[in-house]
Parts: structure tokens; C-alpha cells; sequence
């Protein structure tokens, strides 16, 4: 018992240095006054330092490591993997529910940025409109169809979770500290009043990634090679996650 207390009392002094990166952007953000504009930049700021402390860093690549090899058991052949790198900068998750009015995709263990498998096979899917000869019979052989009972079928490809690697990220960070600036909130929010010169300008801090992430795929080994050459088109001309129209979210294969 007296341990147990022993450990209980080191979790304050350590928490700096082994803190959970994704909950501390979604559950430690201080309670202050609603007029208190630093409050949100600064929980950025500590997000991205911690992020890139050196022991997260060293627990991350033994999960790396681990993640690797279990691609292999489930039977994903080396050919049946892509090394992506964001050109720019990225923010999958920017909608989802936070602290922040913004968010990003965060490993729940490690706290580095990731792209959900649903998302890539999502962006696939959407990006197959854009093929002039694509033909509807592709689309259920890769991603399945639509219809209930009997007649559902999934699809042929199995898509992973694209997992940053480690150290790939701009100076070695995988998360920046990003600032989108709304101009004419009233408008935006109330659309009853007009936009104007004399608006004040709103900064709205937020998080976004960097680097580069390991895609695999998994299926018919016929079927594997077309699906790369789709998310290589669709990573490459639309971008994956928000503010895309922008430039985020766009990546090479490498």
C-alpha cells in the first residue's frame, strides 16, 4: 500500500514528462476566464512540445516496431505497403469534439498524428468519381457495396490506419502549432450582418501534422496494385482531411 501511494505521488512531478499527449489536448486545457485569449495558443504551444519529448518519441518507435511486425502476421507482404509524406502541412479530425474549436487525429496511446483507415478508403471511394473510365464494378469489388440483407457484400481490400514514422516529420516533429484567422465572425455565425473592413480579426490556433505515414493494404494481389495507383491519385490531387481547398492534406508516395 505504502507504494502505491509512493507512485501516486511522482504522477504530478512526472506528468510533464509522460503525459499523454491526446488527452492533454482534450481533457487538460485550464479553467480560466472566458476573456483570457492566450488560454488556447498556449495549450497548442504545450501539446507540440510534448509531443516531441524525447522518451514519448523512443516508446513510439517500439510501437512502431510492434505495428510493423504485425502487418506481417496478418499476412501484408513488404510490396503491399507505401511510404507517403505530406507536402505541406495536414489535419485529419479537424471537426471532431475538443477543447479547441479544432481538433486533429491523435493515437490514443502515443498521442502522434495517424490517418484512420476509414478515411483513406473514404477518400478512395469519393476519388473513383473523378476516373473517366472507372467502372461502377470496381467500386464493389474494393470497397464493397451499399445494400442491406442478403445482397451486402464488403469489399475485396482491407485498408490499415496509415502510421506516422517516426522522426519523418518536419524537424523531426510530427505537430506544428497552425493559426487559421476568421475575418467576419458575425457574418459567418449570424449571416444577418454584413461583412466589413472594420471587423476585427479572430486567430484560432490549431494543431496540424507533418512527415511521412506507412500505408498497407491488404486482398487479392490483383486487386492491391490498382487501389495504390487510385490513393496515390487521390492523396496527391485532392488531399486527405480539412482545409484542403487550401493545400492541406496533399501527399507523394516516395
Amino acid at each position: 500500500m505504502s507504494s502505491r501511494r509512493a507512485g501516486l505521488e511522482t504522477i504530478e512531478s512526472n506528468k510533464a514528462q509522460t503525459a499523454n499527449v491526446s488527452l492533454w489536448l482534450n481533457k487538460w486545457l485550464d479553467k480560466k476566464d472566458d476573456k483570457d485569449n492566450t488560454a488556447k495558443h498556449n495549450l497548442v504551444k504545450e501539446v507540440v512540445e510534448k509531443a516531441s519529448n524525447q522518451e514519448q518519441q523512443t516508446l513510439y518507435k517500439s510501437f512502431f516496431k510492434r505495428w510493423e511486425q504485425t502487418l506481417k502476421d496478418y499476412g501484408v507482404k513488404d510490396e503491399n505497403t507505401r511510404k507517403a509524406r505530406v507536402r505541406g502541412r495536414m489535419v485529419v479530425g479537424l471537426g471532431s469534439e475538443s477543447v479547441l474549436e479544432t481538433s486533429i487525429t491523435l493515437h490514443h496511446t502515443y498521442g502522434v498524428p495517424y490517418i484512420p483507415g476509414s478515411a483513406l478508403k473514404g477518400l478512395a471511394r469519393h476519388f473513383t468519381k473523378e476516373i473517366k473510365d472507372w467502372k461502377p464494378g470496381y467500386t464493389e469489388i474494393i470497397f464493397g457495396n451499399e445494400k442491406k440483407g442478403e445482397k451486402a457484400f464488403a469489399g475485396y481490400i482491407t485498408f490499415f490506419d496509415a502510421l506516422y514514422l517516426p522522426n519523418s516529420g518536419e524537424k523531426q516533429r510530427a505537430l506544428h502549432s497552425d493559426v487559421m484567422t476568421v475575418h467576419h465572425q458575425d457574418y459567418y455565425m449570424k449571416g444577418t450582418v454584413a461583412p466589413a473592413d472594420w471587423d476585427d480579426p479572430i486567430p484560432v490556433p490549431f494543431i496540424s501534422a507533418t512527415g511521412t505515414y506507412l500505408l498497407a493494404l491488404a486482398g487479392p494481389d490483383d486487386w492491391i496494385e490498382p487501389t495504390f495507383k487510385l490513393l496515390k491519385l487521390a492523396l496527391s490531387e485532392e488531399g486527405i482531411g480539412a482545409k484542403t481547398s487550401s493545400g492541406y492534406g496533399r501527399m507523394k508516395f516516395i
